[in-house]
């Protein structure tokens, strides 16, 4: 890549402190905005908003979804936003350019009840239970991102007024809380992760796995997938999905929109309000569910009902997770 598309993202990895993941994702994208330039004759210093338009076109073509061409439109924008302030470039012309509709889709969440019969899982007397109840119950109270969770460090946690800080994106930090009940399984998972860190080189972060190293984001999802599976779930459950529970439950009890945002640690209000379509959602269904009206346009209910979260038979219980992560 040439000279100055390395020095921006040098720039945006110390000075606008974006992720690995994000600039890893930038790389990709102005390597591929050089390559359309050099195909129309032109290198980045020189294209104009036909070459921008063009390489738009390209990602759409390739079968880019309309998120992932709007990332890399925001790639652009951002090198020639630099190359500007610093007088390398005489214009942006990615200025009035916009980007495609990205419709959002409503997230996945679980209702209060289904979230109550996932907590009540890991019930076992065992190292694995004991720390899968604890991480469930932080990333449902806290809303954290997955890696915010795997970050957590025992030393930061303060326990007589429930909160820790926490870094996210952009290396923004804020303040999180825990439930009563989240700070009570933490207090029954200590006792066995104690047992479980290394003596010579203990272990900083709260959350560990069965070999006494730092559980990852990687291994959270793992466990949360595996959890899924087994308690009948007839929906898709991610550790995101704790998040976007955390922020619909909020909504759907009142909290006002601006107080979730800061929660979640978004930067754009317009990010956090598709949490407000959520409760609207969840206001139809239960509408379609207890209007008198409404319900006699419902079809007849099947016989069977799906059982209640944990009442499956399960091929493998929370104890038997003890080579797991």
């Amino acid at each position: 890549m040439c000279q100055r598309i390395n020095e921006y993202l040098a720039y945006a990895d110390g000075v606008r402190c974006l992720s690995r993941r994000t600039l890893d994702a930038y790389r990709e994208d102005l390597r591929l905005f050089e390559d359309c330039c050099r195909r129309h004759d032109r290198d980045v210093l020189s294209a104009g908003a036909a070459e921008v338009r063009a390489f738009m076109a390209e990602l759409v073509q390739r079968g880019s979804a309309n998120a992932s061409v709007n990332r890399a439109l925001s790639a652009v924008k951002g090198l020639y936003r630099y190359l500007v302030r610093f007088k390398l470039c005489l214009s942006n012309p990615t200025r009035d350019i916009e980007g495609l509709p990205n419709p959002r889709r409503l997230p996945h969440f679980l209702f209060e009840q289904e979230m109550a019969e996932f907590l009540a899982m890991p019930a076992d007397d065992s190292f694995c239970a004991a720390r899968d109840k604890a991480l469930f119950e932080c990333m449902y109270s806290t809303g954290c991102r997955v890696s915010e969770i795997a970050a957590i460090r025992l030393a930061e946690l303060d326990f007589d007024t429930r909160r820790v800080t926490v870094r996210g994106k952009g290396s923004k930090e804020r303040v999180v809380f825990f439930s009563v009940q989240a700070i009570k399984a933490i207090a029954g998972y200590l006792p066995y992760r104690a047992a479980r860190v290394k003596r010579d080189h203990p272990e900083v972060h709260l959350f560990i796995n069965a070999r006494g190293g730092a559980l990852s984001p990687r291994g959270i999802a793992w466990l949360v997938e595996r959890y899924a599976l087994r308690s009948g779930l007839q929906k898709p459950l991610s550790p995101h999905g704790f998040r976007h529970s955390f922020a619909t439950h909020l909504v759907s009890n009142g909290a006002d929109i601006r107080t979730v945002q800061a929660m979640l640690g978004h930067e754009s209000i317009s990010t956090t309000q598709i949490y407000t379509h959520v409760n609207l959602e969840h206001l139809r269904a239960v509408y379609a569910k207890a209007h008198p009206h409404a319900a006699r346009q419902r079809p007849k209910p099947a016989a069977t009902a799906r059982p209640k979260i944990g009442t499956e038979a399960a091929p493998a219980s929370p104890g038997s997770l003890e080579d797991t992560p």
